[in-house]
């Protein structure tokens, strides 16, 4: 037998949106008036379409979500659907009308094929929807069929062992160098001069023995470098090259 379903909303918002735009998608989608959309949001879980395929279960939580609006959807029980078992009809349309002229707003709710998008197709009933039903505490949001597959994974571990509580996971560390000798040396009182380090290469000694100091106060005015003159640069074998060219 296949298996039937109820659509049903609380007035829960998906994230994202806000109460005032999801209104408005709902009235324009399903044709509701401000009295049925304040049923709608009164807290209350209400029955949007019952007893219906899960197919069509699905395309009403699609169209619900597309409005920002969150619905949920319930498996009937087959020994349920069985004793409320009634024939099926089409409706006119002068029949749905007065149908719904003459059904509170709690019933338009209830009432299968009255709230309809128009991108779903539907088979007209002319049996009520039982009331509105809360699932139980702690029933499964997702059917068996519904939920993600569990990937099994055998993970080799054979390689693998516990040390003993207490060990360390890393080496020891290497042990510290040992401190450097410095018996040997001493501080040299405060501004003493140390001595450089000898030079690796033989000192340059160069022979002055023809030099000579000049008296003091003596005149170099006579060594001064003469004016340098600027240096004359033959262009002749040079020409200009047109302005056009």
């Amino acid at each position: 037998m296949t298996e039937r379903y109820n659509v049903y909303f609380a007035g829960r918002l998906m994230d994202g949106h806000d109460l005032d735009s999801v209104r408005e998608k709902l009235a324009k989608v399903f044709n509701l008036d401000q009295q049925t959309l304040d049923k709608l949001f009164s807290g209350k879980n209400q029955l949007i379409k019952s007893d219906c395929d899960k197919a069509t279960a699905l395309q009403y939580k699609v169209v619900m979500q597309r409005a920002g609006a969150e619905s949920t959807i319930n498996r009937i029980k087959s020994e349920l659907k069985q004793a409320n078992a009634a024939p099926t009809k089409m409706h006119t349309a002068a029949e749905k009308i007065a149908a719904l002229a003459a059904t509170p707003i709690a019933g338009r709710l209830e009432t299968p094929g009255l709230i309809a998008p128009a991108s779903v197709t539907q088979q007209e009933k002319t049996t009520g929807t039982g009331g509105i039903d809360l699932a139980a505490p702690g029933t499964d949001v997702l059917l068996v069929h519904e939920r993600a597959a569990l990937i099994s994974r055998n993970v080799d571990t054979s390689g693998l062992a516990l040390d003993t509580l207490g060990q360390r996971l890393s080496q020891e560390p290497s042990s510290p160098p040992a401190m450097p000798d410095t018996s040997h040396l001493n501080m040299a009182p405060v501004g003493d001069m140390i001595p450089n380090l000898p030079l690796s290469r033989n000192p340059v000694s160069p022979n002055i023995d023809d030099l000579t100091l000049s008296p003091l106060d003596f005149d170099f005015s006579d060594d001064i470098a003469p004016e340098e003159k600027p240096l004359l640069h033959d262009f002749s074998a040079l020409s200009r090259t047109p302005s056009n060219g």
